[in-house]
């Protein structure tokens, strides 16, 4: 558009300068001559000046001094490199921006912003697609080397051992022992356990009876009533109530506990075959079933919205956790600015070799198409001004002449 001006502004001189000479016998043509001959003068020599910035005016390459810019392309490109990496973007003035970031500050800011629905429809739609897609099979053998390969590293027989250390050391055996206790009693008084008791019961004692003398007073004991078997099923569950209510029965078990940690902790062969029992337990697992069923429950709650609530949920707690910890805040501050300046530092020569590469990629007509494009509409505005500003001047000096 401004070409377009300054172009219809050199056309108008020169339909005044064919209007002066037309006319020149009248008394205002002298003016009129003067004015577009010196407003012709300076927007040619403009023209001249702004077109043989970016190419040879004319088409005519013996004039000298001509098509400037792509003659000196390298040496462009090099002072732009050297003045974005020394001055704009030197070492000093980049370190002093990254000491004023407050990185805990803008993260506390951007977890605080709720998530949009859009964004969070997008991330659950994007997440089911892909969840949906996944092979279980392919899955399940991941899923499966990844926890055999953790288990391995995890030994259930040091874990045992401290989580019975733990029980003792804090108390808590009494507690388990309680509920222990407490299931048994309830066994005790199944209908199902009294009965088999029972059972058991009478044919422990009829086993015991062997000679034919014992069997018979055996059975005249039955048919008189004095062996009852249900009041005795029931008095020895009475006892082993008592039992498991008495210091005597926590001590055992106490002792019980003592027994298995010191096995799991010192013997070999206990230990080889606890781990051995994890390993055999984790290839019992159906893992293309677990996978398929974590995979239909992650699409359904994707679908239903249920993780983007807990997501924005989570990102609530997190804001809310790192805004109360100021240590933290200070921790991770100093961590992203140490970062950040050691990078600044160690790689801020690929800033010029970045901007000399970029221009250097570029052939010669792109390289001038985007520099006029920038800023070869201002320097249309020169040619323009060139032409008034030359015209006002011719106008003035023939004014002064004929004075």
């Amino acid at each position: 558009m401004q070409r377009r001006w300054a172009n219809v502004s050199l056309l108008a001189l020169i339909v005044l300068l064919l209007t002066a000479l037309v006319f020149h016998h009248t008394g205002w043509s002298p003016y009129l001559l003067g004015l577009a001959l010196a407003g012709l003068a300076g927007g040619i020599a403009d023209w001249y000046a702004v077109t043989a910035l970016f190419r040879h005016p004319l088409g005519m390459k013996w004039l000298p001094h001509t098509s400037i810019i792509s003659a000196n392309r390298d040496r462009i490109i090099e002072a732009l490199a050297t003045l974005v990496e020394t001055e704009l973007l030197s070492s000093e003035f980049l370190n002093a921006n990254i000491q004023k970031l407050s990185v805990s500050q803008f993260l506390i800011g951007a977890l605080d912003k709720p998530l949009s629905p859009d964004i969070g429809r997008f991330f659950s739609q994007t997440a089911a697609d892909w969840v949906r897609h996944l092979d279980d099979a392919r899955l399940a053998v991941f899923v499966e080397r990844m926890v055999r390969n953790k288990a391995d590293d995890v030994m259930i027989s040091d874990w045992a051992v401290r989580l019975i250390e733990w029980l003792i050391r804090s108390g808590n055996d009494r507690a388990l022992f309680l509920f222990l206790s407490e299931q048994a009693e309830i066994a005790l008084d199944q209908v199902e356990l009294t009965e088999d008791l029972e059972r058991r019961l009478r044919e422990m004692i009829e086993d015991y009876t062997k000679t034919g003398t014992q069997k018979f007073f055996l059975g005249v004991l039955e048919s008189l009533g004095t062996v009852d078997y249900h009041e005795l099923t029931t008095s020895i569950k009475a006892a082993l109530k008592r039992w498991l209510a008495s210091d005597s029965a926590f001590e055992q078990f106490d002792l019980i506990l003592m027994r298995i940690m010191r096995s799991l902790r010192d013997d070999a062969v206990v230990r080889a075959r606890v781990e051995e029992a994890k390993m055999g337990l984790l290839g019992q697992i159906p893992w293309e079933q677990v996978v398929a069923w974590a995979r239909t429950q992650a699409v359904e709650a994707l679908e239903a919205g249920r993780v983007t609530g807990g997501l924005q949920q989570g990102l609530k707690s997190a804001r809310d956790w790192l805004e109360s910890e100021p240590g933290y805040q200070a921790q991770l501050d100093a961590l992203a600015r140490g970062i950040l300046m050691k990078t600044a530092t160690d790689h801020h020569s690929l800033i010029g070799r970045l901007v000399r590469d970029n221009l250097q990629g570029m052939d010669e007509r792109e390289w001038i198409d985007k520099l006029e494009f920038y800023v070869g509409r201002d320097l249309q505005w020169i040619r323009i001004n060139g032409a008034v500003v030359g015209a006002l001047v011719g106008l003035l000096i023939t004014v002064l002449t004929h004075l």
